[in-house]
């Protein structure tokens, strides 16, 4: 069809079903419904602005939404980014109208309205910022980045982070590529991932920026147990220190990367100190051979001691806040044996014997909870030269 032909016919070149004339609101529109949602439609002029919910579709929402944008969708040229008014429905979690403009919505992409369809989504505060590149935010709203179905109007909001690394180094949680290792161009993420995953197991000398939606920037490092660093207010010159339990960095900001205001507060409610380790597994049943060590908390480190396939070779490294070390791993064909042992660098040995699991986790316990290699509690310990095998 020629891209001459009236927008009705246009609206309508290779939808599955027919979209009839309606009222929404005070909007006359085009609505159509059919297995993968309902779809609204407004002429303006000679654009075309579509809503699409394929879940919790509301006439209220659609309302919204249209009149939200009504007074910049007819702007002459809308460029690249992403314009937020904000929305207000009784039950509706969602908070804001997020306007895309010509060439820059995937719905009409590749399509005969390619360079003058418009769409609006619903989105909420935490998720996108007023102005920015469509681009740099599409794997949020449109791509799988923050687990969004903008099409799903049920959804709960799902709050992003910025992430960037400020060190110079690579690996952990936050890779740079070859390419981008000094670029700080950031990385969106979703921030109950970011907060319960990522920043609590930061790799020694990592420092990283989290920014949210409004330009709150909190940039962290992990020392033990804690993570420190600052939380800059947007506005504010002085930054706000911060020194919270590893685990404990949701519970503290998820409430501000997720909309509200900051609470100072928060940062004085600290849980008790953690019962951690350092930990480094190989096991090749589950295909995991780390590099370096991460940080566990004891329950993991038990979890890793139960789970550890009885295979020659497999084994855990547990150190200490005080660097100290509890090894071990399994030895021997046919029923192999737990061998448990601390290395003594200063005498180019090892201390240690063959264990049982609850002597294994026993050891593991004391580590964790006092800071102490108790390996003589055992008893019975072989003294192993470096570079000679056990037997």
């Amino acid at each position: 069809m020629s891209d001459d032909a009236p927008l009705v016919d246009l609206i309508q070149e290779g939808r599955p079903s027919p979209a009839v004339p309606a009222r929404v609101g005070r909007h006359d529109v085009l609505v159509e419904q059919g297995f993968i949602g309902v779809f609204v439609y407004q002429i303006r002029g000679d654009r075309v602005l579509v809503v699409h919910a394929n879940k919790g579709h509301r006439d209220d929402v659609v309302a919204a939404l249209l009149d939200a944008v009504d007074d910049i969708a007819d702007a002459g040229d809308l460029g690249s980014i992403v314009r937020l008014r904000p929305i207000e429905v009784p039950g509706f979690a969602l908070d804001r109208a997020a306007l895309l403009g010509p060439g820059h919505t995937d719905f009409f992409r590749d399509g005969p309205l390619a360079d003058r369809g418009m769409q609006v989504i619903p989105v909420h505060r935490s998720e996108v910022v007023d102005g920015e590149e469509y681009e740099a935010c599409r794997p949020g709203i449109v791509g799988k980045n923050l687990s969004i179905r903008h099409y799903d109007w049920t959804r709960e909001p799902s709050p992003r982070v910025d992430v960037r690394r400020l060190d110079d180094g690579k690996g952990g949680p936050f890779r740079r590529t070859r390419d981008s290792r000094r670029s700080s161009k950031p990385g969106l993420m979703r921030a109950q991932l970011v907060f319960a995953h990522h920043l609590p197991v930061l790799p020694d000398g990592v420092r990283v920026s989290a920014m949210d939606t409004r330009g709150h920037d909190l940039r962290l490092h992990r020392e033990w147990d804690r993570l420190r660093g600052t939380l800059q207010i947007p506005g504010r010159a002085e930054p706000v220190d911060v020194d919270v339990p590893r685990l404990a960095v949701g519970e503290v900001f998820g409430p501000l990367f997720g909309g509200a205001d900051f609470d100072p507060a928060a940062l004085e409610a600290a849980p008790p100190p953690e019962h951690m380790l350092m930990m480094r597994v190989n096991d090749r049943e589950r295909r995991r051979s780390d590099a370096d060590d991460h940080p566990a908390s004891l329950d993991e480190c038990l979890r890793w001691l139960d789970a550890l396939a009885p295979t020659d070779g497999n084994h855990l490294v547990f150190s200490g806040r005080s660097d100290g070390v509890v090894q071990m791993r399994w030895e021997g064909p046919g029923e192999p044996k737990l061998w448990l042992e601390t290395p003594e660098p200063a005498h180019l040995r090892s201390r240690g014997r063959h264990v049982t699991r609850d002597e294994a986790e026993t050891m593991i316990r004391i580590l964790a909870r006092e800071d102490r290699v108790a390996v003589d509690d055992l008893g019975g310990l072989e003294t192993v030269p470096w570079g000679e095998p056990t037997a």
